[in-house]
């Protein structure tokens, strides 16, 4: 069976020329075709001989995903996209056009997982539970495919599909150097949020191995006994648990952890306003509060002037703020919405 030419780093694609007697610089060169030419034929790579270019046929393969359906949005232009792996399981990537912070922001939200196992209530990819994770290849592949099917070239990146990154760690940190690389995507380390539910372990090997990506962390209520109620993962790995390590490792030179606060009718009281004030050291944080979008759940969704009442609460924080505004929520695209569903 054939390899996913997209799994293999840098180095280690340099070392299967060195097996092969190719010099390394041809390592590059098969980066800048993948990545930066975004082309999917080992031929279309005139700049390899033709035994190299059979040599890559016979032996590996460029795409890991075959796009089954894309939607736009009729309100703001976000399209999702729904693929499929070759075990036929299935993904979805967004396409945001802008965030609503930035009118130059092309966005694609990659998934990291087939499913997931975090069982957050509000979430639809929750309830298809867990199937497997994704391998560099296919993480890296929704970006190939999106750039090619809408013609541009995206300058962010955010792990906030299906799954959770930090229990994909390897793959996910692979796949986010080689977005990363100067001849790949070139994407700047800083145009890159990992986005976490709460994986204690992932997020101290994240500040341990001093990767250079934005980190964000899905807290959602300052009420734990409720958290633990909406977000399963506040059983094992408590948040409290999870702010002290923040506080002892997280370097004050490093970007802000951004902190995502999804907003329901039932958690954004003047005593979680309070609560929020007091859980984190000022300078250490940015918050991204997300109005809660429709899906299969029984909470209620807050009103605009309940939102902004608990914003102007916020306000003697005196951090950054911002609102993520629910790009593609006509199109079952926005945050917590995404199911991988493939509807016949």
């Amino acid at each position: 069976m054939k390899k996913y030419i997209k799994n293999f780093s840098l180095e280690e694609v340099e070392q299967i020329f060195a097996s092969i007697n190719e010099k390394s610089y041809r390592a590059k060169q098969l980066f800048n075709w993948l990545y930066e030419r975004n082309v999917d034929n080992f031929n279309t790579m005139t700049n390899f001989s033709k035994k190299l270019r059979q040599y890559l046929t016979d032996n590996y393969e460029i795409s890991a995903l075959q796009l089954i359906d894309r939607k736009k949005s009729n309100c703001d232009g976000t399209e999702k996209f729904l693929f499929a792996t070759h075990d036929n399981h299935f993904i979805e990537s967004v396409f945001i056009r802008n965030d609503g912070t930035d009118e130059g922001r092309l966005t694609i939200c990659v998934s990291s997982q087939i499913g997931c196992p975090m069982g957050c209530t509000f979430c639809e990819t929750a309830k298809i539970g867990f199937k497997r994770n994704l391998e560099c290849a296919e993480i890296l592949d929704q970006i190939n495919k999106v750039r090619q099917l809408t013609g541009l070239k995206n300058n962010n990146i955010v792990f906030m599909g299906m799954g959770e990154p930090f229990l994909n760690y390897d793959n996910v940190m692979k796949a986010a150097a080689i977005m990363n690389y100067t001849f790949g995507f070139h994407i700047s380390v800083r145009k890159i949020t990992i986005s976490t539910c709460g994986i204690y372990e992932g997020i101290q090997r994240f500040i341990d191995e001093k990767m250079p990506y934005n980190l964000a962390i899905s807290l959602n209520d300052t009420d734990m006994v409720k958290r633990s109620r909406y977000m399963p993962v506040e059983k094992k790995y408590p948040m409290q648990n999870i702010i002290r390590l923040l506080d002892v490792k997280f370097p004050v030179s490093r970007n802000r952890v951004t902190i995502e606060y999804v907003m329901r009718k039932d958690n954004i009281s003047e005593e979680d306003a309070q609560r929020l004030k007091s859980m984190f050291k000022y300078n250490r944080i940015k918050l991204n509060l997300i109005p809660l979008n429709k899906g299969k759940h029984n909470m209620e969704i807050p009103v605009e002037e309940e939102i902004n009442k608990f914003i102007k609460r916020l306000e003697i924080m005196n951090i950054p703020i911002s609102i993520r505004k629910s790009a593609g929520s006509d199109i079952d695209g926005a945050c917590g919405q995404l199911s991988g569903r493939h509807y016949l």
